[in-house]
């Protein structure tokens, strides 16, 4: 049956290679075999779809042959459509079709170099992704944070190296230490030599003597482990950190996968954040504004001394450099923007409004002031 490896993944056929990775990486943590809630047919075929759509030559393949490739790639090619896929080629078809047995993703993978690849990648370890959070200022400044996480890591019994206390490693029997199986077939082009990674040894070319009884041999233990991690000074909100080797551990001590960490940063309480910049208000009074004043002001530094200058106006900004954000991975820092939000008294005593009626009609304004109970009855006499 045809299968469609952009479906498989989720993923549009205009996706881009890092769409197709990201897509792989949270398909395969979901359906991993050693999960509860895992599936292993279905992890075979995301990463059967990431073979061949994470490789240019062969992705061009898939989108050239579509059904026909994937049916290749099951182990036989199954050609019953119009005119010969081939064509061009030398090859003719049959009335009625024809069936050759040979398999088009070796052909296509040994034309390339795919099988060493894939190899590769089957022996590194997966990388992994989890949320952290943190707060605003730990998100400004940095900070060493704890974490804990479940994953396959090294055996702890035996080190990583599949073997059973005092046993050795040795050379694999069964492709005497090459780590691949070379084959031969026919095929509708000739002889045609394909390798694949040994099934005993999973192309290490090694294998432990007698097998270790924690991890069966594979040197890997799903197990809890705990970590310090360094959250970088400026860090915003989305951002991913990337901890080297803290992912999924390879088989038998191969390279391990990464380990990602997307942080979520917690909203700030006198402060906003834009880019590096930190925002932030202060209510200053119509008098203060009026006549100007010096006002104790609270930065994530500690408090420092603003000069507010006479007749300054609502929505006025102040700018306080080097006191924003750290340039994440960099020297200096953004700027702290305070902005001047005066503030209108809802009530004003009898005097205070002696007083403004009197600056009123000094600067020549028309005001309305209100009257109290008792004026408004003096007034009728």
């Amino acid at each position: 049956m045809a299968k469609n490896y952009y479906d498989i993944l989720g993923v549009a056929k205009s996706a881009s290679a890092d769409e197709i990775k990201r897509a792989f990486r949270k398909k395969a943590h979901e359906f991993h075999p050693d999960k509860g809630s895992g599936n292993e047919e279905k992890f075979k075929e995301v990463n059967e779809a990431y073979q061949v759509l994470s490789e240019p030559s062969k992705r061009q393949q898939y989108d050239t042959y579509g059904e026909a490739y994937t049916q290749a790639g099951g182990g036989g090619f199954n050609w019953q459509g119009g005119g010969n896929p081939f064509e061009g080629f030398g090859f003719g078809g049959g009335q009625g079709g024809f069936n050759v047995d040979f398999d088009l993703g070796d052909i296509f993978g040994d034309m390339f170099g795919g099988q060493q690849e894939r190899a590769s990648r089957r022996n590194r370890g997966i990388d992994l992704e989890m949320g952290i959070g943190v707060s605003f200022e730990e998100a400004v400044f940095g900070a060493e944070k704890t974490i804990t996480l479940e994953k396959h890591d090294s055996c702890k019994t035996c080190g990583g190296s599949g073997a059973e206390n005092g046993a050795k490693v040795i050379t694999c029997p069964k492709c005497h230490g090459a780590g691949q199986i070379v084959t031969m077939r026919r095929t509708i082009f000739g002889q045609v030599q394909s390798r694949a990674a040994c099934d005993r040894c999973e192309g290490t070319g090694k294998v432990p003597e007698v097998p270790c009884k924690t991890c069966g041999g594979s040197g890997i233990k799903r197990q809890e482990k705990t970590l310090r991690v360094n959250i970088p000074a400026g860090i915003d909100d989305g951002q991913r950190v990337r901890i080297a080797g803290e992912g999924e551990m390879g088989y038998r001590g191969s390279n391990p996968g990464d380990l990602y960490l997307v942080v979520r940063v917690a909203k700030g309480s006198d402060f906003t954040r834009d880019g590096f910049n930190l925002l932030k208000d202060i209510p200053v009074s119509f008098t203060q504004a009026a006549l100007g004043a010096k006002i104790l002001v609270k930065t994530l530094d500690g408090d420092i001394e603003l000069k507010i200058p006479a007749g300054t106006q609502p929505g006025t900004v102040f700018k306080v450099k080097g006191k924003g954000v750290p340039h994440l991975q960099k020297s200096g820092r953004g700027d702290l923007l305070i902005t001047a939000r005066v503030v209108i008294p809802n009530k004003l005593s009898k005097r205070e409004k002696d007083l403004l009626k009197d600056m009123a009609e000094e600067r020549g304004e028309v005001v309305e002031v209100d009257k109290g109970f008792w004026e408004h009855i003096k007034d009728s006499f």
